[in-house]
């Protein structure tokens, strides 16, 4: 899968869970945006794509 791919399908994941309720599996994929953030800069994705949800803007420091 590539980047922006993996990026999207782990946004949405963490979106769609409660942090306080699911907060392991909010880890996890918070660790794995987090890990694509040297791709998505490489690759210029972050200069033509606008970040919506806050918290995985801060993931990525966009």
């Amino acid at each position: 899968m590539n980047a922006l791919a993996s990026f999207v399908t782990y946004a949405k994941a963490l979106e769609a869970l409660d942090k306080h309720h699911f907060p392991d599996e909010y880890a996890t994929h918070s660790d794995r945006i987090r890990e694509l953030r040297p791709l998505l800069r490489a690759h210029g994705i972050l200069d033509v794509m606008e970040i919506k949800n806050p918290e995985v803007a801060a993931l990525i420091g966009a």
